[in-house]
């Protein structure tokens, strides 16, 4: 019987401390600040490299959008359009060689300026996301 009233104090004690040890280790306590962004996963998007060769490769892209926390629901209205708008950028981007450099790897920073710019136009003025972020770029010679 006291070890099962000992094992009851030990795991009140624990359930107590919390919000404070995870206030030491940097996190947030239930009542305190949010964070200041959130994030969107977008559906992993793969396309084609077309040049004048043919089909020459196939690249996959997992994308997620960096937004103001608490407006999540609000922007994921618009991952079709995005998906849609960075399908139709890239496609003849690539082919064309934009975002390419020597041997036929992927220049990350372009595409990552080209996303950020078309996510601009297809949220407007008034969604803005804060940053665009490439969560895996895969390429497969073909």
């Amino acid at each position: 019987m006291k070890r099962v009233m000992a094992l009851f104090l030990v795991g009140m004690l624990l359930i107590l401390a919390r919000p404070v040890l995870a206030e030491e280790e940097g996190g947030v306590a239930a009542n305190g600040p949010h964070p200041e962004f959130e994030y969107i996963e977008m559906d992993p998007l793969t396309l084609p490299i077309i040049t004048t060769k043919g089909l020459t490769q196939q690249i996959s892209l997992s994308v997620s959008l960096e937004v103001p926390f608490g407006q999540k629901v609000e922007y994921d209205g618009f991952k079709p359009r995005l998906a849609d708008a960075y399908i139709q950028d890239l496609y003849g981007a690539l082919g064309a060689g934009f975002g390419m450099m020597k041997g036929n790897v992927i220049d990350v920073q372009q595409i990552k300026q080209r996303l950020t710019s078309v996510t601009d136009k297809v949220l407007g003025p008034d969604h803005k996301a804060h940053d665009v972020l490439l969560q895996v770029v895969q390429q497969r010679p073909m």
